[in-house]
């Protein structure tokens, strides 16, 4: 979806109509670096619909993958990861049942978690490499997401019409991103620090962040 991330958004895109999802992206960070990221799609409030959805071809011009392009595509994903420079223990979990797709890796350098995001979007057709980096200096302890509201989503959440944009209160993207250091500040107004101050908790209704209302762009500063 999926930065995002992630990663996995296409099939976001792909069940917009379910209403119902959770995004969840976890970073643990290292303070050199290095560290784990996990990316969970979760649509079990609507498996019924998501269920239903999958027996048709295509609904709005907004073609519909069956289970196995599906296993295909995050097979696929899996593998390119296995081989990318800096990224090691890539897992993955599907569970059609209740529609929850898990990817996650370690990484070595902040490089690779780009790498990371890069590979999904551009494996799902996203489009939203080029707006979404990380970015993370050892030296001053600044962790960096810089994040730009992707045209794609705008236009491919407004083709499904206003009469099911509506039907979107109950859809999250959640990023919770954790350090070893104390946070000393942190600049988005909508995320929350951990009472241990070391973890930061960012929770958007995924209708104001496709419109650019809410942003998952953050400057986090550790302590030295």
């Amino acid at each position: 979806m999926n930065r995002l991330c992630v990663a996995l958004c296409a099939i976001v895109m792909t069940f917009t109509l379910s209403s119902c999802f959770d995004f969840v992206e976890q970073i643990d960070l290292k303070p050199n670096g290095s560290g784990h990221i996990a990316a969970t799609l979760n649509l079990s409030k609507s498996k019924t619909k998501v269920s239903s959805l999958m027996k048709m071809k295509s609904i709005k011009g907004i073609q519909i993958p069956t289970q196995a392009e599906m296993e295909k595509e995050i097979r696929a994903a899996v593998q390119l990861l296995k081989q990318t420079k800096g990224i090691s223990n890539v897992q993955y979990q599907t569970d059609f049942t209740n529609f929850i797709v898990n990817i996650s890796c370690d990484f070595s350098q902040i490089e690779s978690l780009n790498a990371f995001s890069d590979i999904l979007a551009n494996r799902f057709k996203t489009k939203i490499s080029n707006s979404n980096r990380y970015y993370y200096n050892a030296q001053t302890n600044i962790f960096e997401r810089k994040f730009v509201t992707s045209s794609h989503w705008k236009a491919k959440f407004n083709q499904l019409g206003s009469d099911n944009t509506t039907q979107f209160a109950d859809a999250f993207y959640t990023q919770i991103i954790r350090f070893e250091k104390p946070i000393a500040s942190q600049v988005n107004n909508k995320a929350k620090v951990a009472g241990n101050k070391k973890g930061v908790l960012l929770k958007l209704l995924f209708t104001d962040l496709v419109y650019g209302k809410s942003t998952l762009a953050n400057k986090i500063t550790l302590t030295k």
